[in-house]
């Protein structure tokens, strides 16, 4: 097995600890220099960026440091047109990922493939999920099928009666407020515009909260530190969300979606939220959806 499906495992005892998921897309000794190298990729993300390091494996996890040397980038880029053209992988001896559960990243270094590139790579590396499914299953499936049509229609029709009226209907966001804020990032060297938009149902209870962030680094220098270093990753969503870059003006950009459930500990009433949030500096508009 090439590759893997992994958690990351970031430490900094400045920033904590976050998790995030990438693709292995190979772990392996590069046999004419005795070097163990990694190479993975964001699982969601906008950029078709391949990451890579010195490697080794401690415990249960991959550990990766950045290389620095050009003919490192060499064979790394040897080892992708490797794969991707399906030549012999003589050279590289693989290390197994059937006991590796996470990955630590202390520092790494990049490549910008072309979107293909990538495509093919995970296709290549990561293994497919498989569910096999027997002839006596098969015969069995369809002679029960015709019994059971009238009852699945009826409970089909009956869910979705069910989802519209007490799910779509009631989470259907009949007002805002949005609520925008600039300051100055307390860790990087960024400014901070962030934007919280609030929705609200009928009955003026928060079901929704969209986030977005945009960092403005003061120059090139730091922008690029802060994206080639992977400490972007301590600012990623954790759960529902995406992010973005910009070369060109040194922006880095996360939205994120949060659904308002139990544990939820920010208010939820409507004017407790435009209360709560105005007096935490943000300038709050109201808005009534047609």
């Amino acid at each position: 097995m090439k590759g893997k499906e992994i958690k990351v495992i970031e430490y900094n005892l400045t920033f904590g600890q976050a998790a995030r998921t990438v693709y292995i897309l190979g772990l392996f000794k590069y046999k004419p220099n005795g070097n163990i190298y990694l190479v993975y990729c964001d699982k969601n993300s906008n950029y078709n960026l391949a990451y890579y390091g010195y490697s080794h494996v401690k415990n249960d996890a991959i550990l990766s440091m950045q290389c620095r040397n050009k003919e490192d980038e060499e064979i790394i880029k040897k080892y992708i047109y490797t794969i991707t053209n399906k030549e012999k992988e003589d050279d590289y001896e693989y290390i197994s990922l059937d006991k590796v559960e996470g990955i630590e990243i202390i520092s790494s270094s990049n490549l910008e493939l072309k979107k293909e590139v990538i495509d093919e790579l995970i296709e290549l590396t990561i293994p497919k999920k498989i569910e096999e499914e027997t002839d006596n299953t098969k015969k069995k499936g369809k002679s029960k099928k015709g019994l059971l049509i009238i009852p699945l229609l009826l409970l089909i029709a009956a869910a979705g009666y069910y989802i519209y009226t007490n799910v779509i209907n009631a989470e259907e966001t009949l007002k805002q407020i949005i609520c925008t804020k600039e300051y100055r990032h307390k860790e990087l060297s960024a400014n901070i515009e962030e934007e919280q938009t609030f929705n609200f149902d009928k009955k003026d209870n928060l079901h929704k909260v969209d986030i977005t962030k945009i960092y403005y680094f003061n120059n090139e220098s730091q922008y690029y530190d802060f994206i080639n270093s992977g400490t972007y990753y301590k600012y990623m969503p954790e759960e529902e969300g995406g992010w973005d870059k910009n070369d060109e003006d040194y922006t880095f950009t996360t939205t994120e979606i949060i659904r308002i459930e139990t544990g939820y500990n920010k208010p939820t009433d409507y004017e407790e939220v435009l209360s709560y949030y105005k007096n935490d500096n943000f300038t709050c508009e109201e808005k009534v959806m047609n």
